[in-house]
């Protein structure tokens, strides 16, 4: 994946939720021209960062033995625009989930600020699909840097 957007991971309840940061910098692709001289996030962009984090919280929950492939985005209300110099809060919360499925509410904030809101739902297929043996640790490589740092609860036995 070319864009990450997510810079760290804070807190991961294993099974259950996970809050990441996400800061914005106007060096950024995608404020060249989105829009001169008034720089915005776009709202896909949004999407894609609390698609990350939610598929961040069932990856490394189900021990990087399932890929989570959005495939529903609800209920996505954007409420503010994100520019340079914000800090995103990215918190994701699991609604429901079995072995082929999740769903999660997600939100977005800029301090106290809600900007974004939304329901997605991820297929969950096996990671022999998607990632080849010899790749699989490039991928565990990002969620390892964005996890240092956090603080993870495991799942209660």
């Amino acid at each position: 994946m070319r864009y990450l957007f997510i810079d760290r991971i804070q807190r991961l309840e294993v099974d259950k939720r996970l809050v990441a940061v996400k800061n914005v910098a106007l060096s950024e692709d995608v404020f060249f021209d989105h829009f001169v001289g008034h720089p915005v996030m776009p709202g896909a962009l949004l999407i894609e960062c609390l698609a990350q984090a939610g598929t961040a919280l069932l990856e490394v929950s189900a021990n990087y033995k399932k890929k989570a492939l959005l495939i529903i985005v609800d209920q996505a209300k954007f409420r503010s625009l994100v520019r340079p110099g914000d800090q995103l809060a990215i918190a994701v919360h699991l609604l429901s989930g079995d072995q082929a499925s999740a769903q999660m509410d997600g939100t977005i904030h800029v301090g106290e600020r809600l900007v974004m809101n939304a329901r997605l739902t991820f297929a969950l297929k096996d990671t022999d699909e998607f990632y080849p043996a010899k790749t699989r640790h490039i991928v565990e490589a990002v969620y390892d840097f964005w996890l240092q740092d956090a603080e993870i609860i495991p799942a209660p036995e």
